[in-house]
């Protein structure tokens, strides 16, 4: 039979262990509770910070002020570097031409944690920069953070249809047209791909889709009026439509759209117009250009731009002699 101490002393132990046991769990909840509410979480797998500043960034961003935009998003950087902002200001440096500098901002929100979309915007620049390697790295991670990247997809369609990959190309276009139905520029660039494969019918089904989802867009008018153009199949090009969709598409954006100015010199020159072609054609070097200073981004178009100069060209022959060469007569 146990003593009364021996009992007092094994309640002590199991208080005691009790005691402990609470106070385990006490900790454990407190740090629950830390990680909760004070790990900053909005930098970790891109997730948007809340601060005004970036919010007003990112307002200022969709109005197209871009330089207001950089200066909410250096704000929001200063006060807590965030790889959301710098991602945001990535896109405002690009649409002014910075770059450069567009490309040191996708690099730090890459470093941020920023997330699939840091990776596409790296990846844009280094195209066209005209990087293949590493822009096709960045989409391929982009797009392994997430499959269903139809942006991302698109760019990669777009890099193998430049590298004539076609079967890749149209492969990773329909992957982006099931990811985002509406997305009028994947239809656009399946259409470009089909063409250049030969498939025409296939091809004429994404510009009509595309003229029913934005019946009213140069960019997308004018990609009809050059599939019309340039489809080899003879039986589905129509010049005269072209000639119609092209110049809609030139007034549509004040003159002031390369593609479009491009499509009508084409048109032009297939109606045996070869100085219309010139002129227009010149307008398109003019437009593209404002995009790379170094002209890298215009090479094809000058290479058209002989064709049509050669077409143009009136044959003149100095060495030949009409008069006869007797004085006397």
């Amino acid at each position: 039979m146990k003593s009364d101490n021996s009992v007092l002393h094994g309640l002590r132990n199991e208080r005691g262990s009790a005691a402990y046991s609470f106070l385990g769990f006490a900790i454990v909840a407190v740090c629950i509770i830390a990680v909760i509410f004070v790990f900053p979480w909005n930098q970790i797998g891109g997730e948007s910070p809340k601060d005004a500043n970036y919010l007003s960034g990112m307002d200022a961003l969709k109005q197209k002020q871009y330089n207001e935009a950089i200066a909410y998003f250096d704000k929001s950087i200063q006060a807590n570097p965030n790889g959301a902002a710098f991602l945001g200001k990535a896109k405002a440096d690009m649409a002014l031409g910075n770059i450069d500098k567009a490309l040191q901002d996708a690099t730090a929100a890459i470093e941020k944690n920023a997330g699939a979309e840091a990776y596409g915007q790296r990846g844009v620049i280094y195209k066209i920069q005209d990087k293949t390697d590493q822009a096709l790295k960045d989409f391929n991670e982009a797009i392994k953070k997430d499959s269903r990247y139809a942006w991302a997809l698109a760019q990669r369609a777009d890099l193998f249809n430049k590298q004539k990959n076609y079967e890749k190309a149209l492969d990773d276009a329909n992957r982006a047209v099931s990811a985002k139905k509406d997305f009028v520029e994947a239809y656009r660039l399946r259409g470009s791909i089909l063409t250049r494969m030969g498939k025409c019918k296939e091809a004429s089904a994404d510009f009509i889709a595309v003229q029913k989802m934005k019946p009213d867009d140069p960019a997308a008018i004018q990609d009809t009026a050059w599939f019309l153009l340039t489809c080899p199949d003879e039986k589905l090009q129509d010049s005269a439509k072209a000639m119609e969709l092209a110049k809609k598409a030139v007034d549509m954006s004040g003159g002031m759209n390369s593609a479009a100015q491009e499509t009508l010199a084409e048109a032009y020159f297939r109606q045996g117009d070869a100085l219309k072609a010139v002129e227009h054609q010149k307008k398109a070097i003019e437009l593209g250009s404002q995009n790379c200073p170094d002209g890298s981004c215009v090479k094809d178009m000058q290479q058209r731009l002989q064709k049509y100069e050669l077409a143009g060209r009136q044959e003149i022959r100095t060495g030949y002699e009409i008069l006869p060469l007797n004085s006397s007569l």
